[in-house]
This record gives structure tokens, C-alpha cells and sequence, in this order.
């Protein structure tokens, strides 16, 4: 089987890019307590959809497709993944985040008679064993068993989305109809979440005070920073980043797809070092060569 072309290769860096731009934006206003979950994943959808819909009009791509397994599967994720980050680390979560993809993905794969071999295999390895490395200082106990688990299923919802998106064929189109059905599953989440909290009713794991809960409701009023972090999110990082992602689906192998967001970890480490002022380790480095060095193995070798 031929090698993946060029050009897939360079959408699938700028989707990999998004990726780690969209983790950044994430923890920068969950982390800090610029905005509550749900509001920031509501905004994020919402935004998303927006500039999907907007781009589908400029172009004339024609009308919002999509489907409502894609939408929940990217709701579920959107949701989860917020959830989780509020009680465990940036490198904790993007390890299990990332290793439930890979095994979601890779299972799904094998059960399509589509398995790693070969050099492709060695590179998962190396690829995985740089991730390891990376994110190995920074790792730390979650706060909650229940908020591991969230950051798990988030990896294998996003496995699932990505898995549907390899059958399309119209990426901005389907990406676009998936934001919406999710943005409008967010908003009724939304909307139910702050109705129950002004009314002081209780919801099991949901209002919570915040603590070891998964997940809670103090609802703080979002901050321009919080919301300018969503907006961007979901405009630039998840709306772009994920139909550009649905258009290279089609050209990777499930394999490689899965394996080759073990980048994300690593792009977003550099991007600290280029534009936050973050120190560069001999163990970033190594960890980069590793990552990367892995991951194009599984792109360029042959299966």
C-alpha cells in the first residue's frame, strides 16, 4: 500500500496543532478558574458551530450534514473532558486522555483487520514510550476516581468521532452539523444544570459542593478572560481544527490516526518553550525526537 501523501501529512500537522492549541485554551480557563465547565463547553460548542455555519455559507458548501452518532460522540467528549480537568493535572489527564484514544481507536482497527506491524508498530512503541517521558514529571494522583474515568471515557468518545468521520465525505458539512446537534444537547445541559442550581435542587454528582465530585455547579460569573478562552476554542481550535481533521480521516489509516495524536502532548510543550518562556529540558527534547520520530514512522511506513 502506498505511503500517505504529502499533503495529508501537512493537514494533519495544522490538525495536530489545533489539538494542542484547544488543551491550551482549555486549561488556561478551567485551570484557573476563569469560567465553570459547563459554560465554557456550552460557548465552545456554540462558537464552533457558528463559525461552521459561517464558513459553509462562504464557501456554498451547501447545507449542514453530519450525524447524531458524530454529535453525541463530540458532545460526550466535550463534556467529559471539561468535567475532568478540573481535578487532575495537565499531564495526568492528556495521558489517560491520549492512551484511552489509542486504545479505542486501535481496537476498532484490529477488529477491521487493520493492525499495527512491522516499523509502524515500533513507532507506536517509541511514540508512546515519548509520551511516557514527557508527561511522567508532571503526573499526579487524580483527585477523584470518578474525574480518571471521566478523562477515559472523553479519550474513547473522541475515538468514536474520529472513527465516524473517516467515512466523510463533505468534512466541513459534517463537521458543521455535528457542532450544532452537540451545541444544542449542550445548551439543554446548560440550561437544566443552572435551573436546578438557582433552585437549590440537588443533583447527584452534579451540584455538588466542589470537592472529590466529578463534577459541580458553583456557577462563578465567567470572566471576559474565560469567555474570550471558549470563544477562541471553539471558533479557531475545535471548529477549524475538527473539520480539517474529518478532511485527512478519510486518507489515514485508523492505525495511524490513533497514533499520531500522541503528538498533541509534545506540540503543546514546545509551543510553551516558543511562546510562553518555559524551560527547554533535555528531557523534552528526547521526549520530542521520541514522540515524533514515532509518529512518523506510522505515517510513512509502509503497511
Amino acid at each position: 500500500m502506498k505511503k500517505i501523501e504529502v499533503n495529508t501529512l501537512i493537514f494533519t500537522a495544522f490538525a495536530m496543532c489545533a489539538f494542542a492549541a484547544n488543551s491550551f485554551f482549555c486549561r488556561a480557563a478551567l485551570g484557573a478558574g476563569q469560567i465553570d465547565p459547563a459554560s465554557f463547553t456550552t460557548i465552545r460548542l456554540i462558537s464552533g458551530a457558528i463559525t461552521l455555519w459561517l464558513c459553509l455559507r462562504i464557501q456554498n458548501k451547501g447545507a449542514q450534514q453530519g450525524n447524531w452518532v458524530g454529535a453525541w460522540a463530540l458532545f460526550g467528549y466535550a463534556v467529559l473532558f471539561s468535567m475532568a480537568y478540573l481535578y487532575m493535572s495537565t499531564g495526568t489527564g492528556a495521558l489517560i486522555l491520549f492512551g484511552s484514544v489509542q486504545l479505542s481507536m486501535i481496537a476498532y482497527a484490529a477488529s477491521q483487520g487493520d493492525r499495527l506491524k512491522g516499523l509502524r508498530a515500533l513507532g507506536a512503541v517509541v511514540a508512546v514510550a515519548g509520551l511516557v517521558l514527557l508527561l511522567w514529571p508532571h503526573l499526579q494522583t487524580p483527585a477523584s476516581i470518578l474525574a480518571a474515568l471521566s478523562m477515559a471515557l472523553a479519550g474513547a468518545c473522541w475515538g468514536v468521532y474520529s472513527v465516524v468521520g473517516k467515512g466523510s465525505k463533505f468534512p466541513l458539512a459534517d463537521t458543521a452539523g455535528n457542532f450544532s446537534r452537540a451545541a444544542l444537547l449542550m445548551a439543554l445541559v446548560w440550561l437544566a444544570v443552572y435551573l436546578a442550581a438557582q433552585a437549590g435542587i440537588h443533583i447527584p454528582g452534579v451540584t455538588t459542593e466542589r470537592g472529590l465530585a466529578l463534577y459541580t455547579v458553583y456557577l462563578p460569573t465567567p470572566t471576559v478572560a474565560g469567555v474570550l478562552f471558549a470563544v477562541a476554542s471553539g471558533c479557531l481550535a475545535s471548529g477549524i481544527g475538527y473539520a480539517v481533521w474529518y478532511k485527512v480521516l478519510p486518507n489515514l489509516p485508523t492505525t495511524s490516526a490513533a497514533s499520531v495524536q500522541l503528538s498533541v502532548p509534545v506540540i503543546a510543550a514546545l509551543a510553551g518553550v516558543l511562546f510562553l518562556d518555559e524551560s527547554l529540558t533535555a528531557t523534552l527534547l528526547v521526549a520530542m525526537f521520541m514522540t515524533l520520530g514515532g509518529v512518523y514512522l506510522v505515517l510513512r511506513a509502509k503497511r
